[in-house]
């Protein structure tokens, strides 16, 4: 798993801050790497780990919580009863009609520090920039950049293959799990990523 210090220093920063963190990218960006790297560096900072509430709305667990009510309901199972700060991270969260009001309702009542993630093109738009407006601070992510993509390849800068590694980012682009896959399945990864961007968007 590739760190992105960049990224994960640019979230630390606005750590215990008002706003809500909304990391915004296409699919397969590495938002949900992100994600789980700043759960592991609240975890070193001495967080405790049921004051961590990390929901992938994607995943089996809580593929099946699409709507406010159930949102609510699953939170307040999750949510410590206590008065210490509590970290919700929430993965791909445009897969919940209503959230937009549930992350409202817990900013104005616990004390907590809440990041979102999500995919959709539209996810700022609307009703998000009506209720928390003001509120939030948009992380863009985005696909590998050339010199990430020599870091991840383990190539020198400096080094002979600088010029045929650019060549196929230049093909395929900085798509982690592209960057990362063999050659022979490279073009299928990223036209099922392409398909998926076209179906969200």
């Amino acid at each position: 798993m590739f760190k992105r210090p960049n990224y994960l220093k640019e979230l630390i920063q606005f750590k215990d801050s008002d706003f809500i963190k909304v990391i915004t990218g296409v699919r397969r960006s590495g938002k949900s790497v992100l994600l789980m790297l700043y759960k592991e560096y609240l975890l070193q900072e001495g967080v405790p780990e049921n004051h961590i509430i990390h929901i992938n709305f994607e995943s089996f667990e809580y593929q099946t919580i699409t709507t406010e009510e159930k949102f609510r309901q699953k939170l307040d199972e999750l949510l410590p009863e206590d008065d210490k700060k509590v970290y919700l991270l929430f993965d791909e969260i445009q897969m919940v009609e209503g959230w937009q009001r549930v992350v409202n309702g817990i900013r104005v009542s616990f004390n907590s520090d809440i990041i979102i993630t999500g995919s959709n093109a539209n996810m700022l738009s609307g009703e998000i920039a009506t209720l928390l407006s003001g509120r939030y601070i948009e992380i863009p992510i985005y696909p590998f950049s050339f010199s990430e993509f020599l870091h991840v390849r383990g190539i020198e800068a400096d080094s002979r293959k600088v010029d045929s590694a650019y060549d196929e980012y230049e093909k395929y682009g900085g798509f982690p799990s592209v960057v990362i896959a063999g050659e022979s399945i490279k073009d299928t990864i990223l036209s099922g990523i392409f398909d998926t961007i076209v179906l969200n968007d």
